[in-house]
């Protein structure tokens, strides 16, 4: 088992980024997600593991063992980035090779190619080949075979379309059961930190603000804007809302429960218009 814990943790990151008081505890196997308003907590996250910075109050553990004790640029290999994996060589065969070569404890490369070829990506495609689809998996595909405990992916998921997306997440997540592997991710889409996460962690900032388990939520959250009066705020709160803005003739909350079930709600002939969006992070951040 792969474990994460941090106690009253303030980081001061080289990149100027910060985590203050910040104390959590990450088990795997799991895909957790971080929403912020911001990168500073992700970016200072990954340097933290990369000894990038001083530790000027708590603690800081990968199983078990002080941070100060790992250094990955020495052949400590607890740890892979998303952001480690370079694309060296014309075809998708030179670039996995290259990927592999002179690593510990990975994956193979016919093993590597096989996950590849699932995704209908070919070892003899050129790299300029591939569409800015395919390069994005070929190096998260990468990434896995590495085959390390710890697994930072950052915002790996948004630089693909909606079915690459959950391709990919379904890949991940699989990875990380049968691995028993520890997967931390980032998104600026609220529907992509909920559906591939176990658990999200709320950043403003530097500060750990709460967290959520999300594993047994089936909806994503949403956004409602009520125009009109006589809406039961209050019935509204016990299905699942969390209100943003209230005004005589605006009501503004962001819902977490089964949309159908707030639709009786909003009947009242004395209600002359409804919108319903997709909750942003900032909206997430305004709740949690």
């Amino acid at each position: 088992m792969s474990s994460i814990v941090l106690n009253d943790l303030t980081f001061d990151a080289k990149s100027g980024d910060q985590l203050e008081d910040v104390s959590l505890e990450l088990t795997s196997p799991q895909a957790v997600a971080i929403c912020s308003n911001d990168n500073g907590a992700p970016d200072a996250l990954k340097q933290l593991f990369d000894n990038r910075g001083v530790i000027e109050k708590g603690t800081a553990e990968v199983n078990g063992e002080p941070v100060n004790n790992f250094n990955r640029r020495r052949g400590n290999y607890l740890v892979a980035h998303f952001a480690d994996v370079e694309l060296k060589g014309k075809t998708v065969l030179k670039a996995v090779r290259n990927a592999l070569h002179h690593k510990e404890n990975v994956l193979t490369v016919d093993q590597t190619l096989e996950m590849l070829e699932s995704l209908s990506i070919v070892p003899g495609k050129t790299i300029h080949e591939l569409s800015s689809d395919d390069q994005q998996k070929l190096q998260i595909v990468i990434l896995l075979a590495w085959c390390r405990p710890i697994v930072l992916l950052e915002n790996a998921y948004d630089g693909l379309s909606e079915d690459a997306r959950t391709t990919m997440a379904n890949l991940v997540n699989d990875y990380c059961q049968k691995t028993n592997s520890l997967v931390i991710f980032s998104s600026n889409d609220v529907s992509t930190l909920m559906r591939y996460a176990k658990v999200i962690y709320y950043f403003e900032g530097s500060h750990l603000t709460s967290s959520r388990n999300v594993e047994m939520v089936n909806d994503v959250d949403c956004v409602v804007t009520v125009m009109g009066t006589g809406f039961p705020v209050e019935t509204a709160v016990k299905l699942g809302a969390h209100m943003l803005e209230e005004a005589p003739n605006e009501t503004r909350f962001l819902f977490t429960g089964n949309i159908q079930a707030l639709l009786p709600l909003l009947e009242q002939s004395t209600i002359t218009d409804v919108r319903i969006e997709d909750a942003t992070v900032e909206d997430e951040l305004r709740t949690w």
